[in-house]
């Protein structure tokens, strides 16, 4: 493993286990006798990392951790245990009302993982509900919900009264919100396309995924792919850890997954992930697969990504931006490929719709004339600069 990490990020790495064997306990009670740890830090980033349950497993039965420290993991372990339990229940009673209406789904992400591969779902907070459906299923999957106590939220509600047929070309999922109990609620995001790095690249949808049933789980792997590693950069230990549990002890068609993956541009994203599921977790993959990872490429372009992690905070939007460009750019094996992505990032930044508040009028311009909403986003923003005109522009 890294000798370069920091202690905090280090002991994270160490603490990533379902049960701490023997031989690994006593080169973690070696490593924080040696290491000074910043214990505010500490939890910062195991909480950033979502990382807080593995730790709490890990740590209670070693008598060097404050009793403090431990307290709090024991506190936020129960929260998330709970706020599991509850969405899960609601999760059901989703999926329930969608399969009696005879409306094809699937659950995408935390819930899925949280249900499905984690050997306790107690060890995966979830957070947003995810469900992919078909295009032609939104709008009476909404009206479902709608009757269920969901409505969407300012920006869907936005669309929705404008033209849906423009927000399903536009848009590629919307969100719900149901209230629970005082300021907390549900969000649900229901999905009709899953993206991987922009619209313009490359679009999933529900039709793709069942089309191969037998395929269930490598279509799953994909979307964690394009989520966590393309999206997300692999930012997060529990990225990697979700992708371990949804690889761990699954009867994988290798061949048709890497295939699949080299056709988008996916493979060395993917292959970053498992060079660290076998770095925490020892993750055994067939030897083709592992010759694959033994490539130099893949443990440097491991390295660039796991720098990220020792950020206190998520990168920002902007500069994640950029980060999911440069990521993938060099990810990229083939020139025509590494085209695509540029060309992609470029004309969806410009092709691309944008909503105006006029008063209380919503101005639209459609993605046909994104060029004109770029010199209109830059006097927008040029405007916030300008103190003097900011006033009478609301």
């Amino acid at each position: 493993m890294n000798t370069n990490h920091s202690p905090e990020i280090s002991v994270l790495l160490m603490a990533c286990a379902v049960e701490l064997s023997p031989e690994k306990k006593i080169q973690l009670v070696q490593f924080l006798e040696q290491h000074q740890l910043n214990w505010s830090r500490f939890y910062t980033l195991a909480v950033r990392h979502r990382v807080t349950p593995f730790l709490y497993r890990t740590l209670q039965d070693i008598p060097t951790i404050p009793e403090a420290f431990l307290t709090t993991l024991q506190n936020d372990c129960r929260t998330i245990a709970t706020d599991n339990l509850v969405k899960l229940h609601q999760y059901k009673l989703l999926a329930k009302r969608l399969t009696d209406n005879a409306i094809d789904h699937i659950p995408l992400k935390g819930i899925y993982l949280a249900t499905n591969c984690y050997p306790d779902s107690s060890l995966r907070s979830i957070g947003d509900l995810d469900v992919l459906v078909a295009k032609e299923d939104v709008f009476r999957s909404v009206h479902l919900l709608e009757a269920d106590g969901y409505h969407p939220d300012k920006k869907s509600t936005l669309y929705t009264k404008y033209n849906e047929q423009i927000m399903l070309s536009d848009l590629y999922e919307i969100s719900l919100i149901k209230p629970f109990f005082n300021n907390s609620y549900f969000d649900l995001d229901l999905h009709w396309e899953f993206m991987c790095f922009n619209k313009h690249y490359k679009m999933y949808d529900l039709h793709e995924v069942l089309s191969r049933p037998e395929l269930a789980i490598e279509f799953q792997i994909i979307l964690l792919v394009t989520h966590h590693g393309v999206t997300g950069v692999w930012q997060t230990i529990n990225y990697i850890n979700d992708l371990y549990f949804l690889v761990h002890n699954q009867a994988i068609d290798w061949p048709w997954l890497l295939q699949e993956l080299h056709r988008n541009g996916l493979e060395r994203v993917f292959l970053v992930g498992l060079f660290w599921c076998q770095q925490i977790w020892e993750l055994s993959v067939p030897s083709s697969v592992q010759e694959m990872l033994a490539n130099k490429e893949i443990s440097l372009l491991a390295n660039a990504y796991e720098k990220n992690w020792e950020n206190s905070e998520p990168i920002a939007s902007s500069t994640l931006i950029l980060a999911q460009l440069t990521f993938f750019l060099r990810a990229q094996t083939q020139f025509s490929k590494q085209l695509k992505v540029v060309a992609t990032f470029c004309t969806s930044r410009i092709i691309q719709y944008s909503t105006f508040r006029v008063g209380k009028r919503v101005l639209y311009i459609p993605k046909q004339l994104g060029i004109i909403s770029v010199f209109i986003r830059a006097i927008r923003s040029l405007l916030r600069f300008i103190p003097v005109l900011r006033e009478p522009l609301r």
